[in-house]
């Protein structure tokens, strides 16, 4: 989590709450770009993004799962949020 990258940071997500981004249509229209770049590594996804790059897509996480159809959606973007956030915090502590 949070690992100093020559592109930036690398965030590692489990392959499925990638897929849940990426078939998310309002993350996947706004960040495409980021997700596109992910290096994929069996059940492990890697995206290298800037800090920058990190809060916005966090941002766009939290607003999913604040607008979220259900119960489930709402907890699973919620999860996802709250660990973007914790690498955040990892990243600014350095």
């Amino acid at each position: 989590m949070g690992k100093i990258h020559k592109f930036g940071h690398i965030v590692e997500l489990s392959k499925y709450d990638f897929q849940l981004l990426s078939k998310n249509m309002m993350i996947s229209a706004l960040y495409d770009d980021y997700l596109k770049t992910a290096k994929h590594d069996g059940e492990i996804v890697k995206l290298s993004l800037t800090l920058k790059e990190l809060e916005e897509l966090t941002g766009a996480v939290a607003a999913e799962s604040n607008h979220a159809t259900s119960r489930r959606k709402q907890e699973e973007f919620g999860a996802i949020c709250d660990y973007f956030e914790d690498c955040i915090d990892t990243i600014m502590r350095r």
